[in-house]
């Protein structure tokens, strides 16, 4: 069973889920797509469903609740176990986490708009998004001449960060191993919604130039991140290295359902890293049933 669709992330999710559809079909496998939507999950009987492949983004597919109603049924499937989704999807918790473990990351504070309207949280320019939620959406950058009051929040409690500017570089991890890294280039003010999965004037590029230090380190923090939060299936880990002290790289949050649409790092990953997308699909779908 394929899920797909719902209601956050409900772009991304639909994207990823006919690209996964495509390879399971190529794969050989059965496919019967579910959208959360519109079907009430723990109402419908999967008795003859051997694993379910989850392409939600966001929301219930990623904090743990879908998660929860799968291993009720007792089924098998993919990603995250519940503890591991709802952690990552807390922002705060998982910083929390990440700091505790030795990774670098960004202070952080929960805040919200009236507050920062009185007194900024940080020097300019600084980050505000939401505690939970993904590709982007809510992010704002907060620059000196930006007007708080034009700033669209989704809810009232949300995280502010220092901005750090410099090289964005994406690693995927599986079965606590390193799949590859990516770098990303792109023309947009920053890597949001729709640079993310819009725009064709990005460049992906293996990031050769990183020396052995900090390719380990960017490495080391993926892995123990993956690991801490007790992660299952494909995660990425979205890294920062600093233009003003590039030897050390900053975790800026790790995603544990990774898109998997023709633009999502994940396959860009994998394909530099030898992968094809369905074998990607296969390694997936056998983690999730070990």
């Amino acid at each position: 069973m394929l899920l797909l669709g719902g209601i956050s992330e409900r772009e991304v999710s639909l994207m990823s889920g006919k690209e996964v559809k495509g390879a399971l079909v190529r794969l050989g496998h059965k496919v019967l797509e579910f959208d959360t939507s519109k079907n009430d999950l723990c109402l419908t009987p999967i008795d003859n469903i051997d694993v379910i492949f989850n392409c939600l983004h966001g929301g219930a597919g990623e904090n743990g609740i879908i998660q929860s109603v799968c291993i009720l049924k007792n089924i098998p499937y993919t990603g995250s176990g519940v503890l591991s989704s709802a952690l990552a999807m807390n922002k705060v918790l998982a910083k929390k986490i990440f700091s505790s473990e030795g990774i670098n990351t960004p202070e952080g504070i929960i805040s919200n708009i009236k507050n920062i309207l009185d007194k900024d949280p940080f020097p300019r320019p600084y980050v505000i998004k939401p505690i939970d939620g993904g590709s982007s959406l809510g992010v704002n950058i907060i620059y000196k001449d930006t007007d708080l009051n034009t700033i669209k929040v989704s809810s009232a409690e949300l995280l502010m960060e220092p901005y750090v500017k410099g090289r964005e570089i994406a690693v995927a991890v599986i079965k606590n191993k390193v799949l590859g890294m990516i770098e990303i280039n792109y023309t947009d003010n920053f890597y949001d919604y729709n640079a993310k999965y819009k725009s064709d004037n990005n460049n992906y590029i293996k990031p050769d130039n990183l020396s052995i230090l900090l390719k380990n380190k960017i490495e080391q923090y993926a892995t123990s991140a993956h690991k801490a939060l007790g992660c299952k299936g494909i995660t990425r880990s979205d890294f920062i290295i600093p233009d003003n002290y590039d030897d050390e790289p900053v975790l800026l949050e790790i995603n544990t359902l990774p898109g998997l649409t023709k633009h999502s790092l994940v396959p860009k990953i994998a394909k530099n890293s030898g992968i094809a997308f369905d074998d990607l699909i296969s390694m997936v779908i056998k983690d999730a049933l070990n």
